[in-house]
């Protein structure tokens, strides 16, 4: 006896698709963006727009204290807003005459920099032939505790005695200059400096930047800060946030770093990962719709083709 198979409708088979394929689908979705990013449009927060602001409208003749925080276990998440904030404080043009002092609170920061400078960043020529007098690097320094913070703010020789190519902290007409900016005008102090740019994912950290580089000193210092952090200690950064507060403005994580990368054009990981995450929601929403269109294709359509 002939066995009658049953033809499957449109909704059988939009309902039964090979696994394989949603997986192919989802993995190019996300893939995409990762070998090109898109740049897909996002709403910029004030958080992003005020620090892009107050680096391109820095005043001419600045000083930037510039730390250049990298710790590789949380790079996913911060390196991205380092690697755009760089960027941006190297396209400061040459006549604004804004001079940048680098260290980095961590090891990883000193293996990483010059990766920063030569691959990641895209410093101009002027900038690279320049150093030791439009900028200067100190490297790694230790802070074991908050005391050692306080004695650096006070006088950086007291932790620093040579920048990285060996030179005398105030032999580099850099250093020396800045130095000159604010008495003692032979001590390189914090309030030498018009900016302060800093890293950290320690949520307490907040605190201890604000006691010495704000409130400390004979006047207080009142350097302005941005700050880059995690989205974990966004709570512990915001109650110093705001336009007369010690932190002008705060990046969260790599989805912040896409907001800038979005402001300047400058296209990272920021954007990659963003769009990443857009174009997976995109196929999400598709296979959920669907998934529903074959259940309801099936349940309401077929069932009226069923009954003719």
């Amino acid at each position: 006896m002939e066995q009658k198979t049953e033809e499957k409708t449109i909704w059988d088979k939009i309902g039964t698709i090979d696994y394989r394929y949603i997986y192919v689908f989802s993995l190019i979705m996300i893939l995409i963006p990762i070998i090109q990013p898109i740049g897909i449009p996002m709403k910029v927060g004030s958080n992003a727009q005020t620090w892009h602001n107050t680096i391109v409208n820095i005043p001419a003749h600045s000083y930037i204290l510039f730390n250049y925080y990298v710790d590789l276990s949380v790079w996913a998440d911060m390196g991205p807003i380092l690697v755009v904030t760089l960027n941006e404080v190297w396209m400061i043009p040459k006549e604004r005459d804004v001079k940048i002092f680098f260290y980095s609170s961590t090891a990883d920061g000193a293996v990483k920099m010059r990766d920063l400078l030569v691959t990641l960043c895209k410093p101009p020529q002027w900038r690279t032939d320049s150093y030791g007098t439009t900028w200067v690097d100190v490297g790694y320094i230790g802070f074991p505790n908050e005391a050692a913070y306080a004695s650096f703010v006070m006088d950086f020789k007291s932790l620093i005695l040579r920048d990285i190519r060996g030179t005398s902290l105030l032999d580099v007409p850099a250093a020396k200059e800045m130095a000159a900016h604010a008495a003692p005008t032979d001590v390189l102090t914090a309030a030498d400096f018009d900016l302060l740019i800093w890293s950290s994912w320690g949520c307490t950290d907040p605190d201890m930047y604000v006691r010495q580089f704000w409130a400390s000193g004979s006047p207080p210092y009142h350097v302005p800060m941005l700050m880059q952090t995690i989205g974990n200690c966004v709570p512990n950064v915001v109650p110093y946030v705001g336009p007369d507060k010690p932190i002008r403005a705060f990046i969260p994580g790599a989805a912040g770093a896409a907001e800038l990368e979005m402001i300047t054009g400058l296209k990272g990981d920021g954007t990659k990962m963003a769009d990443a995450t857009d174009l997976g929601g995109v196929a999400t929403v598709i296979l959920i719709a669907l998934g529903n269109i074959a259940y309801l294709g099936g349940r309401f359509l077929g069932k009226k083709k069923e009954e003719k």
